[in-house]
């Protein structure tokens, strides 16, 4: 049995990992052994820890990392807790693989212990572009670290092969999100109204809106502000809006969140909506909108339009659902005002397809699992070397 390690530490990275974790607890040829840290373990981030526990995973260790502070010193103490907490537990649980999702700077936790340990790192969803965040640089310092590439679309396993990354290294296996969506991992409307007390007659809108980590802060607080502005232009919607994930400036962010639900009564704020319960809102929901990348990877699976806010997610495939606009309040409002009631732009959504879907069968899993199970696992594995594509090579296309 190969023992295969799993890293989770927010909630929407645990969303896309749970099909894969569920493979590999599945496999007759893999044995799963579950890292938990970071946000999971935050009463103020919704305590997710308790979900996987409730989709029936046993986390083999606990990593209570997270200062509450979102300053950049914080967020570099929590890093360095993580790495202090993970440090015997490649000694005590040796692993065979570990496998990673994204590009979120709490990697480089599991990471550091995975190099220093020589443990080969499967890593999904490389090779993209989110120009308005630290992520971006997170992403492709976890590519140069990382042994097995798993991009969600062949576009970003040509960039991989592009970054010197040979070619069997990489393997195209799309979004674990969308074998999620299609396997019907999605909480029911009544579930969602019970649960969150909705008003299932009144139209929806999800918002989420991270801070552009690039720029300063009170730029972000600035865009926000801009955000809500336009919002206000929507009062006859019920306006459902998630919580930032933990980086630098999500404490404002969600202060003036709060402020603005005070006073609104149809404004509906949560820390969290659990994975279920955020894909079933985005599949009720007349539009979504904010910074996020589920507004570009999920919902489109939905056909439902997303109003992309911002440059944080600049540079990724995108549907013909996603509407980018600028921060600013009049863009905003032209670009939901599109999304919710240009009869054109809406009836082309039912005829959406999402980019992070390539094979259009949803089976992300299985290939991960077929990738893990077979692999070998030698000294050619470990030792990475540059191999750029020469002019004209067609193979890396393939991949």
């Amino acid at each position: 049995m190969r023992r295969v390690a799993v890293f989770t530490a927010t909630r929407a990275e645990y969303g896309l990992l749970r099909p894969v974790i569920k493979s590999i607890k599945n496999s007759n040829r893999l044995d799963l052994s579950l890292i938990v840290a970071g946000a999971h373990l935050v009463p103020g981030q919704g305590l997710t820890v308790q979900e996987i526990l409730d989709d029936g995973f046993t986390p083999d260790c606990l990593i209570d990392n997270v200062l509450f502070s979102d300053s950049p010193d914080a967020l570099v103490k929590s890093v360095g807790l993580g790495l202090i907490e993970i440090g015997g537990y490649f000694t005590s649980h040796p692993a065979d693989i570990i496998l990673l999702l994204g590009d979120r700077y709490e990697l480089f936790i599991p990471l550091v212990a995975a190099l220093m340990h020589r443990v080969p790192v499967a890593h999904l969803c490389g090779g993209e572009t989110t120009e308005g965040a630290l992520d971006e640089q997170v992403r492709h310092a976890i590519t140069k670290m990382a042994h097995l590439h798993f991009p969600s679309a062949f576009e970003y396993g040509r960039c991989l092969r592009q970054m010197g990354e040979e070619a069997w290294r990489i393997h195209v296996v799309g979004s674990p999100v969308v074998e999620n969506i299609r396997c019907g991992n999605v909480m029911g409307i009544r579930d969602i109204n019970a649960k969150f007390g909705f008003n299932p007659e009144l139209p929806t809108l999800l918002i989420t809106y991270h801070p552009e980590t690039i720029a300063k802060e009170k730029e972000s607080i600035g865009q926000i502000k801009s955000l809500i502005a336009a919002l206000k232009e929507f009062s006859e919607y019920q306006q459902v809006i998630t919580h930032p994930g933990i980086e630098v400036g999500y404490l404002e962010v969600v202060k003036v969140w709060e402020e603005y639900a005070a006073v609104n009564p149809r404004v509906k704020l949560f820390n969290n909506l659990g994975s279920r319960g955020y894909l079933g809102v985005m599949k009720n929901a007349a539009a979504v909108v904010g910074n996020s990348s589920s507004g570009i990877i999920e919902a489109p699976s939905f056909k439902v339009p997303t109003v992309n806010v911002g440059d944080r997610q600049k540079g990724r495939l995108r549907a013909e659902s996603v509407i980018d606009v600028s921060c600013r309040k009049d863009a905003i409002v032209a670009g939901l005002r599109r999304a919710l009631h240009e009869e054109d732009f809406r009836s082309h959504l039912k005829e959406t397809k999402n980019p992070y879907d390539p094979y259009g069968d949803g089976k992300v899993s299985e290939r991960v699992i077929s990738v893990l199970e077979s692999v070998s696992l030698d000294r050619r594995l470990l030792n990475k070397r540059l191999d750029f594509p020469s002019p004209g090579e067609e193979a890396y296309l393939k991949c």
